[in-house]
């Protein structure tokens, strides 16, 4: 019986390990909005000094999706405290959606986050490991876009300086592994 139990427990993994991702649009419309660290961040009693959104995964087309989600939620920090200084920092494949390159496919994207930073305050941050990982430097973002040479060192860099910090997604230590010692798997061509 045991060996039933253990075979069914195995198919049954294979099965949800099968089923197609959400596209990260599906996944971010069914985050609770706002973010559960949004909403504990609002409902205190105390002012942050500054929030820094992290975006990290190993989908190079996870960005686009998420852009409206985290949007929103700057909104919602901006609401209740419009002092606070905002950033995020992409720091997965997700950043290429980011490039010069990719501007006339994700031009919804680049709007999206050139008046998060333009007409916000917000700065925008992508990892300049990851960059270049792709082939991509400085010199191949738009002028919104802060080209930091780790995304990791600058979120550190924000939470040393009193960020409070919402998770949006980020990759556990295999996953950024993987990003690094097979980063062709992750980026789009």
């Amino acid at each position: 019986m045991q060996r039933f139990h253990d075979g069914f427990k195995w198919l049954v993994l294979m099965l949800v390990c099968s089923l197609p991702m959400l596209p990260w649009g599906a996944y971010a419309e069914s985050l609770p909005d706002p973010h559960p660290q949004v909403a504990q961040l609002i409902a205190g009693d105390r002012a942050p000094f500054g929030v820094v959104f992290d975006i990290e995964t190993l989908d190079a087309q996870a960005l686009p999706g998420l852009a409206d989600y985290v949007s929103r939620q700057i909104g919602h920090v901006q609401a209740q405290y419009p002092d606070a200084d905002i950033a995020v920092i992409s720091h997965g494949a997700e950043e290429q959606a980011l490039s010069k390159q990719a501007a006339n496919d994700a031009s919804e994207l680049h709007d999206t986050f050139s008046r998060l930073v333009e007409d916000q305050g917000v700065s925008m941050h992508v990892c300049g490991a990851v960059a270049g990982l792709k082939g991509l430097e400085a010199s191949d973002f738009p002028e919104f876009v802060t080209f930091s040479p780790s995304g990791m060192a600058q979120l550190n860099d924000y939470k040393a300086l009193g960020y409070d910090v919402i998770t949006i997604h980020s990759l556990n230590e295999q996953e950024r592994k993987a990003l690094f010692d097979s980063p062709t798997r992750y980026f789009a061509e």
